[in-house]
């Protein structure tokens, strides 16, 4: 927001709608500013997904043409086994708070 001196020397030395006014506009360039910042970050984000559906999609066509033959066996345990220690290090923990909630909720 604008500083707080000029609000109150605005709200002194001119009408009640100009002041209005110069606020409304104020406030509606700050609303632009995040506006284009919220543009900006959803075309980042877009441009992100883009870019991963197209890793992937060439991946794949590697894999169909036959290219390339990728270690499955390896990549499915390393998946499992970096579930079991995120299930390991907190899942067990937020899995009891759940099922203590849902009790304290059926009770």
């Amino acid at each position: 927001m604008a500083d707080p001196l000029i609000i109150g020397f605005l709200g002194d030395h001119v009408g009640e709608s100009l002041f209005i006014a110069i606020i409304g506009v104020v406030v509606l360039l700050r609303y632009r500013r995040y506006k284009a910042i919220g543009g900006a970050a959803v075309g980042a984000a877009s441009s992100t997904a883009t870019v991963a559906v197209a890793v992937v999609v060439t991946l794949l066509a590697l894999v169909a043409l036959g290219y390339w033959e990728p270690p499955v066996g390896e990549i499915v345990g390393d998946a499992l086994g970096a579930g079991r220690t995120v299930y390991d290090t907190v899942g067990r923990w937020v899995l009891e708070l759940l099922l203590g909630w849902l009790e304290g909720v059926a009770a």
